[in-house]
Protein backbone atom coordinates (compact mmCIF):
# COMPACT_ATOMS: atom_id res chain seq x y z
CA UNK A 1 0.00 0.00 0.00
CA UNK A 2 1.08 3.41 -0.48
CA UNK A 3 -0.53 4.98 2.15
CA UNK A 4 -2.99 7.25 0.38
CA UNK A 5 -6.63 6.86 1.25
CA UNK A 6 -9.19 5.90 -1.14
CA UNK A 7 -10.40 10.14 -0.99
CA UNK A 8 -6.56 11.16 -1.44
CA UNK A 9 -6.06 8.57 -4.56
CA UNK A 10 -8.80 9.96 -6.43
CA UNK A 11 -7.92 13.70 -5.21
CA UNK A 12 -4.61 13.25 -7.20
CA UNK A 13 -6.48 11.54 -9.82
CA UNK A 14 -8.78 13.88 -10.68
CA UNK A 15 -5.94 16.87 -10.16
CA UNK A 16 -3.84 15.12 -12.73
CA UNK A 17 -7.01 15.46 -15.03
CA UNK A 18 -7.83 18.91 -13.94
CA UNK A 19 -3.78 19.81 -15.52
CA UNK A 20 -4.22 17.50 -18.12
CA UNK A 21 -1.84 14.64 -17.09
CA UNK A 22 -3.46 11.63 -18.76
CA UNK A 23 -0.38 9.85 -18.02
CA UNK A 24 -0.44 10.42 -14.43
CA UNK A 25 -4.01 10.34 -14.09
CA UNK A 26 -3.97 6.61 -16.02
CA UNK A 27 -1.08 5.70 -13.41
CA UNK A 28 -3.72 5.49 -10.77
CA UNK A 29 -5.49 2.46 -12.24
CA UNK A 30 -4.76 -1.22 -10.94
CA UNK A 31 -4.23 -3.71 -13.60
CA UNK A 32 -7.40 -5.27 -13.59
CA UNK A 33 -9.50 -2.05 -13.02
CA UNK A 34 -13.08 -2.29 -14.34
CA UNK A 35 -14.92 0.93 -15.85
CA UNK A 36 -18.78 1.04 -16.62
CA UNK A 37 -20.11 3.14 -19.28
CA UNK A 38 -23.22 4.31 -19.20
CA UNK A 39 -25.33 5.10 -22.67
CA UNK A 40 -26.13 3.49 -26.33
CA UNK A 41 -22.77 4.38 -27.71
CA UNK A 42 -20.23 2.42 -29.38
CA UNK A 43 -18.11 2.45 -26.16
CA UNK A 44 -21.21 1.62 -23.87
CA UNK A 45 -20.52 -0.87 -21.80
CA UNK A 46 -18.18 -2.55 -19.24
CA UNK A 47 -14.36 -2.29 -19.97
CA UNK A 48 -11.98 -5.04 -17.86
CA UNK A 49 -8.43 -3.85 -17.09
CA UNK A 50 -6.23 -1.06 -17.37
CA UNK A 51 -5.86 -1.19 -21.17
CA UNK A 52 -9.24 -1.60 -22.04
CA UNK A 53 -10.40 1.13 -19.92
CA UNK A 54 -7.52 3.45 -21.13
CA UNK A 55 -8.73 2.73 -25.09
CA UNK A 56 -12.36 3.55 -23.63
CA UNK A 57 -11.28 6.96 -22.67
CA UNK A 58 -9.00 7.57 -25.65
CA UNK A 59 -12.02 6.51 -27.80
CA UNK A 60 -14.15 9.27 -26.31
CA UNK A 61 -11.78 11.68 -26.36
CA UNK A 62 -10.19 11.18 -29.70
CA UNK A 63 -13.96 12.18 -30.46
CA UNK A 64 -13.25 15.81 -29.31
CA UNK A 65 -11.26 18.34 -30.98
CA UNK A 66 -8.28 18.41 -29.50
CA UNK A 67 -8.64 14.88 -27.43
CA UNK A 68 -8.91 16.54 -24.33
CA UNK A 69 -11.41 17.27 -21.80
CA UNK A 70 -11.75 20.32 -19.48
CA UNK A 71 -12.46 18.77 -15.86
CA UNK A 72 -13.70 20.56 -13.02
CA UNK A 73 -14.62 18.91 -9.68
CA UNK A 74 -17.42 20.43 -8.14
CA UNK A 75 -17.70 18.09 -4.98
CA UNK A 76 -16.89 15.01 -3.59
CA UNK A 77 -18.12 12.50 -1.36
CA UNK A 78 -16.72 9.71 0.25
CA UNK A 79 -16.82 6.28 2.67
CA UNK A 80 -13.69 3.85 3.30
CA UNK A 81 -13.37 2.22 -0.15
CA UNK A 82 -15.24 4.66 -1.96
CA UNK A 83 -15.37 8.04 -3.84
CA UNK A 84 -17.62 10.12 -5.79
CA UNK A 85 -17.21 12.71 -7.18
CA UNK A 86 -19.69 15.26 -8.81
CA UNK A 87 -17.70 16.70 -12.31
CA UNK A 88 -18.17 19.28 -14.56
CA UNK A 89 -16.60 18.33 -18.14
CA UNK A 90 -16.34 20.55 -21.15
CA UNK A 91 -15.42 19.00 -24.83
CA UNK A 92 -16.10 20.52 -28.31
CA UNK A 93 -15.94 19.03 -31.69
CA UNK A 94 -16.57 21.19 -34.73
CA UNK A 95 -17.82 23.87 -33.09
CA UNK A 96 -20.59 22.13 -31.06
CA UNK A 97 -19.96 22.16 -27.08
CA UNK A 98 -20.79 19.29 -24.93
CA UNK A 99 -21.13 21.11 -20.93
CA UNK A 100 -21.93 18.33 -19.07
CA UNK A 101 -22.70 17.04 -15.17
CA UNK A 102 -21.17 13.47 -14.16
CA UNK A 103 -20.74 11.82 -11.24
CA UNK A 104 -18.28 9.19 -11.35
CA UNK A 105 -17.99 6.47 -8.71
CA UNK A 106 -14.41 5.01 -7.65
CA UNK A 107 -13.72 2.04 -5.74
CA UNK A 108 -10.17 1.96 -4.33
CA UNK A 109 -8.11 -0.27 -2.64
CA UNK A 110 -3.99 -0.03 -2.09
CA UNK A 111 -3.97 3.52 -3.20
CA UNK A 112 -5.35 2.26 -6.70
CA UNK A 113 -8.49 2.78 -8.64
CA UNK A 114 -10.18 -0.26 -9.07
CA UNK A 115 -13.54 0.11 -10.29
CA UNK A 116 -15.40 3.18 -11.64
CA UNK A 117 -19.12 3.54 -12.86
CA UNK A 118 -19.95 7.01 -14.61
CA UNK A 119 -23.82 8.41 -14.13
CA UNK A 120 -24.50 10.98 -16.28
CA UNK A 121 -27.02 13.74 -15.47
CA UNK A 122 -27.87 13.83 -19.51
CA UNK A 123 -27.19 10.72 -20.64
CA UNK A 124 -28.75 11.27 -24.07
CA UNK A 125 -26.95 14.40 -24.65
CA UNK A 126 -23.41 12.33 -24.23
CA UNK A 127 -24.61 9.35 -26.61
CA UNK A 128 -25.70 12.19 -29.18
CA UNK A 129 -22.34 13.67 -29.17
CA UNK A 130 -20.01 10.94 -28.55
CA UNK A 131 -22.40 8.42 -30.60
Amino acid sequence: MNGRTPEETVTAYAAAWERGDTDSAFSFYAPDVVMHLPGRGTLAGDHIGKDAVIAAIHGLLDRTDDASALVEVIDRLSSPDRVAMLLREVVTRDGEVLDLRRINTYRVTDGLIREIDVFEAHQYDVDSFFG
